[in-house]
């Protein structure tokens, strides 16, 4: 029985693998990129002056509004109508000495219905030089597809929650319509810092929700398939790479990403993130598509 379940547990990385192997063959030049010359690097949202990061392919969108975290402006996303890009990118890290640990900071806002009809996929991928390992979090579905789960991945070879390659059903953080209960975490801000280092050869990745039921580290595990070593070129997409097609228009099938830290130590959600409740953001009074 334990070597079946091994077994199992090989082919379902072995799928995940497959499914995101597609990924590589869609061409590698960033629509937009940044050269990051000092850490940190941080991007508030505050105005839209930020084109030169948007990474968009396949009819996926962008527009700009100022009902962001604290009532600032936020990038509004749309999933791309088949296998692509929806997000930020490339952070080329061009600083004379490249980093051994990269740390991510990010604010993300899911609207009611982006996991039943959003287009899934990779929410940020780490570069080490020389394409040497890619850390991930992926989005995968829970078994019976009630819910959606992050796994701290090292390439396409996840660890989750529960410890395993894939969701189990048992996971405590959820993401879908929180109208059908179960702690389904979307219309909140949710603070995602991902963390990579190739000396120690670990990666964390560290969730934090205003309620606070979710503090600090989630999920660590070891790059126990690139293995350690080597230094940081750049954070290649955030939103993000995304393999689902057909994505079906929604006014809440949306994603919305704020105040975005990059740097080469534990960033920590903003001041004053944890309110102890959750509370939409106002409408918009302003919007400037792209």
């Amino acid at each position: 029985m334990a070597q079946l379940n091994r077994m199992t547990r090989w082919l379902r990385a072995l799928v995940l693998a497959c499914m995101f192997a597609g990924g590589m063959s869609v061409a590698t030049t960033a629509s937009a990129e940044r050269y990051v010359s000092s850490l940190p690097f941080t991007e508030s949202f505050n105005s839209n002056n930020y084109s030169d990061l948007l990474w968009l392919t396949q009819g996926a969108t962008h527009t700009w509004v100022n009902n962001g975290f604290n009532g600032s402006g936020a990038a509004k996303f749309t999933g791309p109508n088949a296998e692509g890009y929806s997000g930020l990118g490339q952070f080329i890290l061009s600083m004379p000495t490249k980093p051994e640990q990269l740390n991510v900071r990010f604010l993300v806002w899911h609207g009611d219905l982006w996991f039943e009809l959003g287009a899934g996929g990779k929410l940020i991928i780490m570069n080490r030089d020389g394409n040497r390992g890619r850390p991930m979090v992926i989005a995968q579905d829970e078994p019976d597809r009630r819910w959606e789960a992050w796994g701290n991945c090292d390439g396409t070879v996840c660890r989750m929650e529960n410890g395993d390659y894939w969701p189990d059903g048992t996971e405590t953080f959820r993401l879908g319509n929180r109208n059908l209960g179960g702690g389904r975490r979307s219309h909140e801000w949710i603070s995602v810092e991902f963390e990579a280092n190739t000396r120690t050869g670990m990666q964390r990745l560290y969730i934090d929700t205003q309620d606070g039921q979710f503090r600090d580290l989630f999920i660590e595990r070891p790059m126990d398939s690139s293995g350690a070593g080597g230094t940081w070129s750049m954070v290649d997409i955030i939103g993000g790479y995304m393999n689902w097609g057909n994505v079906r228009s929604d006014p809440e099938n949306y994603f919305m990403i704020d105040e975005l830290v990059i740097n080469s130590s534990r960033i920590g959600p903003p001041a004053n993130f944890r309110t102890g409740t959750t509370t939409r953001p106002n409408p918009p009074t302003s919007l400037q598509v792209q």
